[in-house]
């Protein structure tokens, strides 16, 4: 269902939302745009679904919403493409389907536009209060509470216009592409806003290890990420470690190598890994025991992360793990 803006009424901004095979999730999300302070006509929705054959979320009532498809084997880039060349309004703000907009969420963004077609708009996204006790094991969730170099599309605007001009996000990647856009908008001229009160609260989904592991291995784009935009290795630990997990389980697995000639420095090169798995445990009894039960999961997600990494840095021939 859509409802239809007043004749002649453009909206101020579009919000876009690629979606495949989360139908509840998304309908929580329509459900806070319903919420939004911004006025009804003064914003649309652009909805793209890749692929789902059960029952669709609908538009809550009275909210502006436009349904759309994709490819089934598209990617989010290519939703996404979708979705903003659908767009009326001059502001595109990209959010995903596993995520809430805190009510001031589109206010703010407009606010900040400030009519200025070479402005990128990041805001904050933080973890979903209601699901925080989810987060433990090999849960994933999201949190940008700062600028962030990566340009991720759970929370960021983008000028129609600036999108036009680049062609939209590049249809090759798949994950890494709101970082390759985000990293030819500014070579191009743009400059970035972090709006800090442009808030979305982000879904934690819970992992069986394999679920991780397929997850992990999908960033295998990150690669031509750096290939593309050289100047983005500086945001690499050490230049080379594109996640801090990848960092120190490589030192670990290097420590493991050596513990029987030297048991002291082995010890010294798993402790980062530890302490790294270590963050958000409880120190409970029951908290150590859950956490020391994760770590072999947590490792073989990933070590097989640098696996798949490794592979694209080869095939693009460009040294990242």
């Amino acid at each position: 269902m859509r409802r239809k803006l007043p004749a002649g009424r453009t909206p101020d901004v579009t919000v876009v939302i690629p979606t495949a095979r989360r139908e509840a999730r998304l309908a929580f999300a329509l459900e806070a745009l319903a919420e939004q302070t911004l006025a009804r006509d003064r914003f649309e929705v652009v909805v793209v679904r890749a692929d789902d054959p059960g029952p669709k979320a609908t538009a809550p009532d009275g909210l502006d919403v436009k349904f759309l498809s994709a490819a089934p084997d598209s990617g989010a880039a290519a939703s996404r493409n979708i979705g903003w060349r659908a767009a009326n309004a001059p502001l595109v703000a990209f959010t995903d389907d596993d995520c809430r907009p805190a009510p001031e969420w589109l206010e703010r963004l407009v606010e900040a536009a400030k009519g200025d077609g070479a402005r990128i708009l990041q805001g904050r996204t933080e973890s979903d209060p209601a699901e925080l006790e989810r987060l433990h094991g090999l849960a994933v969730t999201q949190s940008i509470i700062g600028p962030s170099p990566w340009y991720q599309t759970c929370n960021i605007a983008y000028p129609r216009a600036l999108l036009e001009r680049l062609g939209g996000l590049d249809e090759r990647f798949d994950g890494g592409e709101d970082a390759d856009l985000g990293l030819r908008a500014v070579e191009g001229g743009a400059h970035r806003v972090y709006v800090g009160d442009a808030l979305v609260w982000h879904a934690v989904h819970s992992q069986h290890v394999w679920q991780a592991i397929r997850d992990h291995a999908r960033w295998h784009s990150i690669p031509l990420v750096i290939a593309k935009h050289p100047e983005q290795r500086r945001e690499l630990e050490l230049g080379l470690f594109w996640r801090a997990g990848h960092t120190r389980v490589v030192l670990a697995a290097a420590g493991l190598l050596i513990r029987r000639r030297h048991p002291l420095l082995a010890l010294a090169a798993v402790a980062p890994y530890l302490a790294w798995h270590g963050q958000g445990i409880p120190g409970t009894p029951r908290g150590l025991v859950r956490g020391a039960l994760d770590l072999p999961s947590r490792a073989l997600v990933d070590l097989t992360g640098v696996a798949s990494t490794a592979r694209a840095a080869i095939r693009h021939r460009t040294p990242v793990l």
